[in-house]
């Protein structure tokens, strides 16, 4: 009981903190520049749509907790503005452990994205502290993805980002081990969230 008092504590330290919420965003091409490490989206972009899954991962059931459903939709809040246009859809939620153990909050949008590694740098500018951010696999939709990590109270947490032509997306990884590979995670819970449009 004593860590999930702590961890509930430390959501509004996240909050505030830039360590999951994205903040106020302005549109990528009025204010970002280009990195040079990213990996470009693919030449032959196909629309996607986002959905919520039932249950993630290895069965993990949506979270009941509200704080982070409402730290989920307030991101989508902020990465809407980052497309050109309407959003086509939007998944927003969380999902914990049986022993609310560990977290995973998903937050993404689809529409046209006018430029995707302008898009990771606005978010990632907004997270000031994570540190490490980097560039990871995107895994099959493409596109391109970064995570950093973070820590507030001894609690970790890992957030990734991805964004190509026709959708953005975070998913935050909190209060996992250090030990194990949120990288790879990210991969297969993106593969869960985004889906071509047929």
């Amino acid at each position: 009981m004593a860590a999930k008092r702590r961890r509930a504590m430390v959501l509004g330290a996240l909050v505030v903190g830039g360590l999951l919420i994205v903040g106020v965003l302005a549109r990528p091409a009025d204010t970002a520049q280009r990195t040079g490490n990213a990996q470009p989206s693919p030449s032959q972009a196909v629309a996607m749509r986002l959905d919520k899954p039932e249950k993630f991962l290895s069965g993990w059931p949506e979270s009941k907790n509200r704080k982070w459903r409402n730290a989920a939709q307030q991101s989508v809040g902020a990465l809407k503005t980052l497309l050109d246009g309407d959003a086509t859809s939007a998944v927003a939620t969380a999902y914990t452990t049986a022993d609310d153990k560990y977290t995973i909050v998903v937050s993404g949008v689809s529409g046209k994205v006018p430029n995707p590694t302008a898009a990771l740098d606005r978010i990632f500018a907004t997270l000031p502290r994570l540190s490490e951010v980097k560039p990871t696999r995107p895994g099959p939709m493409g596109g391109e993805a970064r995570c950093g990590k973070g820590e507030d109270q001894g609690v970790w947490v890992n957030t990734c980002a991805w964004a190509d032509d026709y959708s953005i997306g975070m998913v935050a990884f909190i209060g996992f081990p250090q030990t194990g590979d949120p990288d790879d995670m990210f991969v297969r819970a993106r593969s869960q969230i985004e889906h071509p449009v047929a």
